[in-house]
């Protein structure tokens, strides 16, 4: 467990113990069930909250508030396990939820084209080598209860600009972030998690939007401006691919962090949280949670660690259980989807529970308390 004598960066406080916001082994509707992205939060109409921290299979958590919700067994979306890479329609996980009113919910949505699991289409039979990715948009007209995409591919949001080739990947576009206004501007911003590929270089990139209906009004930041808009590499064939990649911030400072973007209003910048990997001055790893802030989501601060903890990545038998998609939510928090934070915010993470030193369907969402510094 995470508790509050951890061993945390100096400016960082974890003022509380752990606590269990969806236990699997109790809880879940179907193996299946799982926490399998960064938490994210709003309000409908009614002031009722929704939780969704998505698999494939897509669930929700509802309740009057972040203290209080209960699991809900009803599928807001199933993935189409679409076999054409070119209708970026297969395992569809809801990543990111943004409302203006309650009833209407937009979601980004982190697609995967599963090569392996299709015949034909992944002669290694290797998930890692046949996996494809893009961001697609879904949408919900009755308060976040449902949600549906326009048909593929409509509703694709960004892609880099090849098209699936076997035993190459992992390619693509990943895990948007939460989707933050900025007021300065008046866009709608999310990050990005790009694998190198080709011309595409790895990293954490921006883009933005003024108008969420609009699955091609979003643009990404190209080295000077935001003036790339992402290609459809089965139906723009006319288009250089070099012409349209993302180019990637602050490789140095935030790495591929993405999991968690909001406005914190005690830093009065925009503030980062997510997992990374770095070298101690002894040169051991470190890996853990991180966060950074920025005032232009652009140029962003030297990552500071909030804890060390392992990952999938860097975990060994023996270890303590690995940790994966932290979000912060603050439950004072006055926008509608959660998009702000302040001093004093919950830290969420998915928590795995090994078995002989081997992932399982086994594992929890859980939240810790944290001040941020100053």
């Amino acid at each position: 467990m995470i508790v509050a004598e951890a061993r945390i960066d100096e400016a960082v406080e974890i003022t509380g113990l752990e606590e269990t916001v969806f236990d699997w082994s109790q809880s879940a509707c179907a193996p299946d069930d799982i926490p399998d992205l960064p938490a994210r939060a709003f309000r409908d109409a009614q002031g009722r909250v929704h939780l969704i921290a998505s698999h494939y299979t897509n669930r929700s958590m509802t309740g009057p508030d972040l203290d209080h919700l209960t699991h809900d067994c009803n599928v807001l979306m199933p993935s189409h396990y679409n076999p054409d890479p070119a209708t970026f329609d297969d395992r569809e996980w809801l990543s990111s939820t943004y409302t203006l009113d309650g009833k209407k919910v937009f979601a980004l949505v982190h697609d995967e084209y599963q090569g392996h699991t299709h015949p034909g289409q992944c002669p290694s039979g290797e998930y890692f080598e046949c996996w494809y990715n893009a961001v697609t948009l879904a949408v919900s007209t009755d308060g976040g209860l449902s949600f549906g995409h326009a048909p593929p591919p409509g509703h694709l949001v960004a892609s880099i600009p090849y098209p699936y080739v076997s035993d190459s990947g992992p390619a693509g576009i990943f895990q948007p972030s939460n989707i933050v206004r900025n007021a300065a501007d008046d866009h709608y911003y999310a990050l990005l998690r790009v694998q190198q590929h080709r011309d595409q270089p790895q990293g954490t990139c921006v883009m933005r939007t003024t108008d969420l209906a609009d699955p091609k009004s979003w643009r990404t930041w190209g080295g000077s401006a935001f003036d790339v808009r992402f290609i459809d590499p089965y139906l723009e064939l006319d288009k250089a691919p070099q012409e349209q990649i993302c180019q990637p911030v602050s490789y140095d400072e935030i790495q591929l962090m993405v999991e968690s973007l909001t406005f914190n209003t005690h830093f009065d910048k925009f503030l980062l949280v997510g997992t990374a990997v770095e070298r101690d001055r002894e040169g051991d790893t470190v890996s853990g949670i991180y966060y950074s802030t920025s005032g232009d989501l652009i140029d962003w601060t030297p990552r500071k660690l909030i804890v060390e903890v392992e990952s999938r990545q860097t975990y060994q038998c023996g270890d303590p259980d690995p940790i994966a998609y932290p979000s912060v939510l603050d439950p004072d928090s006055s926008s509608r989807n959660f998009e702000t934070t302040g001093k004093r915010a919950y830290l969420y993470f998915t928590r795995f529970n090994y078995e002989a030193c081997k992932e399982t369907s086994d594992r929890n969402l859980v939240r810790v308390p944290v001040e941020f510094p100053g």
